[in-house]
């Protein structure tokens, strides 16, 4: 199912953690904006070529330090060490169980301030199945401080099932404390697993 926007709430960031029963309905579809949908991955070593040879860029891995817990109020997080799909470690997924059909996962960045937010990079686990993969994440990025907000852009991304990394930018470079990661596979599926991410924001090389 598209999510079309949130209907979210939040008042302090450094709070994020407690946030799950108050953003229960957070993810909730509703017939207003449609989501962004953006599908095309990026080769950053080519995005960097083409950006000029005056200007060097590095990535910072806004995933270091970072706090992750349930998005839902639905007993994830006591059901799976959501830290392994943002360890940097391919060799380390998480397998859904029982019933579960998707995971949603509230990022909260260690860093001070709001972060600019850049691109994803993920990684399907090896030696599974690819009728066993996730094969959409669905990722909001949420401002620091106060907010009252619905239509808040939700950028979909269609996951490879094969071996390799896709990066997949994150238009105009988004700032927030945080973001919203859905992760879900194909109807029918049955025990989904889900790979590595990378969260990024690219800077100017000192």
């Amino acid at each position: 199912m598209k999510l079309s926007n949130f209907n979210i709430a939040i008042t302090s960031f450094a709070a994020l953690a407690g946030v799950a029963i108050a953003a229960y309905q957070a993810f909730a579809p509703s017939g207003g904006q449609q989501p962004v949908n953006v599908t095309a991955a990026l080769d950053q070593t080519a995005a960097k070529a083409d950006a000029g040879a005056l200007i060097e860029t590095s990535s910072i891995e806004l995933a270091n330090g970072a706090s992750f817990t349930a998005a839902l109020n639905d007993g994830s997080d006591k059901r799976y060490q959501f830290g392994q799909l943002f360890d940097a470690n391919p060799e380390t997924y998480l397998t859904l169980a029982g019933s579960d059909s998707e995971l949603n996962v509230l990022v909260t960045f260690g860093n001070s301030g709001a972060q600019g937010v850049t691109a994803l990079v993920y990684t399907p686990p090896a030696g599974v199945g690819p009728e066993k993969l996730a094969s959409v994440a669905d990722v909001a990025i949420l401002p620091e401080g106060q907010m009252h907000a619905s239509g808040l852009p939700v950028y979909s991304f269609s996951l490879q099932r094969s071996p390799g990394s896709q990066t997949f930018a994150i238009p105009g470079r988004a700032n927030g404390k945080g973001l919203w990661l859905r992760i879900a596979g194909e109807a029918g599926a049955g025990q989904l697993s889900v790979g590595d991410f990378r969260i990024l924001r690219e800077a100017v090389a000192p």
